[in-house]
């Protein structure tokens, strides 16, 4: 019983990162998996030889914390968005610090992280949830705050998020969600629909500590129809980034985020920051270590820290970080859908003076989606670089070789 262990709950995506980190702190780790009927593309990300030991959530749940009770578990921490139900559960049942599992429909539900907003008076996205098309277009009409936003309640990645400016559009985005498997392999029994929020967007990740809320990166968020574009990261400071960290904190207070890492979008409209939603987990597709080259740390190493070196974590609070390089993220966007025959990504890419690394190309036999979400892009780029200027002079190398079709040749599937 001597030996700790620290559960992650569906370690994919960006969650895959923290087994190796933990063991680092003398940690041996586990992984509960919560469903059997999880998504192949998580699944791919899942790297079971980082751990210790390796449980299936089979739908019973005092079979689980029974079998977890006899592991000396000091720590439960949700890996990805699928996993924050069960790891809110599992911390109220072993007796570890967690999230409330009272409150987790406020922390998955985008819905109803809006209405708690507005309970308290917190500025939030005019919205409505409904089962059938002609419910939203009726409540479409009677508010007539064209465009709108809808989307799935409880997704990621801008999965199927449409922008509708009319009626037979917002038909359309209907009909692509409702009763449909989102991405996360929930069903759809609904959709959310709001108000198209203008302004400027915004993502800030974040680490808590017993309800004090860490700040550990602001990124600037330019996207096209939903896709992205450009994300640069930000310094600590600025006059924008003093109101979206009282805001974001605000919101996660409001939402239940007591302990751990979180990942929130927002607005920053003409009244101020607006949620678009946040999620109480690691932001998703991202590479770490083009983050730790320009401040040092990490989602992934401050998410550590907390639970490893409390005390040490602390001082974040007010002390921010600071951006020591400049760093941007840059996804790539495909118009065609096929088969890879050729891939010259890395090959166009390594003369450009700011480029750190790319990654999530398809290779030579895999297939090529036309992009439409976060799921469907053919690559992300991180440019990395003392100067500004430099880096948005590749960007635009960056989008001509891609306009141009230098990166891939794409043949046909049948």
């Amino acid at each position: 019983m001597n030996e700790q262990y620290v559960c992650i709950v569906d370690a994919f995506s960006t969650g895959a990162a923290l087994a190796p980190q933990f063991k680092r702190h003398g940690y041996k780790i586990l992984h509960v998996q919560s469903s059997r009927d999880t998504v192949k593309d998580l699944l791919e990300t899942f790297k079971p030889e980082d751990f210790n030991k390796l449980f299936i959530f089979e739908e019973n749940l005092d079979q689980l914390v029974h079998q977890l009770e006899e592991i000396n578990i000091a720590h439960i921490i949700a890996g990805t968005e699928t996993g924050v139900f069960l790891a809110d559960v599992l911390s109220e049942k072993i007796g570890v610090p967690g999230n409330n599992p009272g409150t987790s429909i406020l922390r998955r539900n985008k819905y109803k992280m809006h209405e708690a907003l507005k309970l308290s008076n917190i500025a939030h996205a005019k919205q409505g949830y409904f089962h059938t098309i002609g419910e939203a277009i009726t409540w479409a009409d009677e508010q007539d705050i064209w465009p709108l936003v809808a989307k799935p309640l409880d997704s990621a990645g801008s999965d199927s998020v449409s922008f509708c400016s009319n009626i037979e559009e917002l038909t359309n985005a209907c009909n692509l969600i409702l009763n449909h498997k989102n991405k996360l392999g929930f069903k759809n029994d609904g959709v959310l629909i709001q108000e198209c929020l203008e302004g400027q967007q915004y993502f800030v990740n974040a680490v808590t500590l017993d309800g004090k809320h860490a700040i550990t990166e602001i990124w600037k968020d330019k996207r096209n129809q939903g896709i992205c574009d450009i994300e640069e990261l930000l310094p600590y400071e600025g006059k924008v980034q003093k109101e979206i960290i009282e805001y974001v904190r605000t919101v996660l207070t409001c939402l239940g985020i007591e302990q751990g890492p979180s990942h929130t979008e927002l607005m920053f409209t003409n009244r101020g920051p607006v949620l678009i939603e946040s999620g109480a987990r690691m932001m998703g597709t991202i590479l770490e270590e083009a983050v730790v080259s320009a401040i040092g740390d990490s989602h992934v190493t401050t998410t550590v820290e907390r639970y490893a070196s409390p005390q040490k974590f602390m001082r974040r609070l007010e002390n921010g970080y600071t951006l020591n390089k400049n760093l941007f993220c840059i996804t790539l966007v495909s118009n065609e859908t096929g088969i890879v025959a050729e891939n010259h990504v890395l090959e166009k890419l390594k003369s450009l003076k700011s480029f750190y690394r790319v990654f999530h190309t398809p290779q030579i036999g895999e297939k090529i989606y036309k992009t439409v979400d976060l799921f469907t892009n053919p690559g992300i780029i991180y440019l990395l670089h003392d100067s500004n200027e430099q880096i948005l002079r590749d960007y635009e190398e960056i989008r001509k070789l891609e306009k141009e079709g230098e990166f891939f040749l794409v043949e046909c599937s049948v």
